[in-house]
C-alpha cells in the first residue's frame, strides 16, 4: 500500500468518525439562547438539504422559514409538540410536500421524505453546533385554517424544525 492508499483510507476514517461522533452528539433542543442565527449560517445548514435522499429523487419536500417573534408564537400554538418552547428557537422550518409530486397518494412518502430532509438538517445542526428539534406534524383540527395560511393550495405540511442556538 501507497502513501496515498494510507492518506485515502485515514480520510475515510476520519469521515467515518466524525459521523458517529454527531450522531452520539444528538439530542432534541428544546431550549434555546436568544442569539440570532445569522443568514450565512442558515445558508451552510441549507446548503446540506441538497444531499438529502428523497423517493425517486423528486426533492418534493422543501423548507419554509418562519423567524419573526409573532408568526412563530402563532406556528408555536398551532403544533401540538410544539407548545410552550418552539417560539424561542431562532427559526421554524415548516416542512411542505408538493402535492402533484405524488402520484400514488399521500399517505406516507411525503412524510418518509420529509423525515430524511429532516434527518440531514439534524445532521448539519449538529456539526455546526446548532440546537435543534422536530416537531411532529399533529394540529388541531380547529387550528387547520391558520396553518392553511402559511401553505399554498398544492402543499401537504410534514412537520417542522427548531433550530437555534443552545442556552
Amino acid at each position: 500500500m501507497d502513501q496515498y492508499q494510507k492518506r485515502y483510507l485515514a480520510h475515510q476514517k476520519r469521515k467515518k468518525e466524525q459521523l458517529i461522533k454527531a450522531m452520539r452528539e444528538r439530542y432534541s433542543c428544546r431550549i434555546f439562547s436568544d442569539k440570532a442565527l445569522t443568514q450565512k449560517e442558515l445558508d451552510r445548514i441549507l446548503d446540506h438539504i441538497d444531499n438529502a435522499p428523497s423517493s425517486c429523487d423528486r426533492r418534493a419536500v422543501e423548507l419554509k422559514p418562519v423567524r419573526f417573534r409573532t408568526n412563530k408564537e402563532l406556528i408555536g400554538g398551532i403544533l401540538v409538540g410544539g407548545v410552550g418552547w418552539i417560539h424561542r428557537a431562532d427559526t421554524i422550518f415548516l416542512l411542505v410536500a408538493n402535492k402533484s409530486a405524488y402520484k400514488e397518494g399521500l399517505d406516507y412518502m411525503p412524510y418518509l421524505d420529509a423525515g430524511f430532509l429532516a434527518n440531514y438538517v439534524w445532521l448539519a445542526c449538529t456539526m455546526e453546533g446548532i440546537g435543534y428539534c422536530f416537531v411532529n406534524p399533529n394540529v388541531r383540527e380547529e387550528n387547520q385554517d391558520i396553518l392553511g395560511r402559511y401553505l399554498l393550495p398544492n402543499e401537504l405540511f410534514c412537520g417542522a424544525l427548531a433550530i437555534g442556538y443552545i442556552e
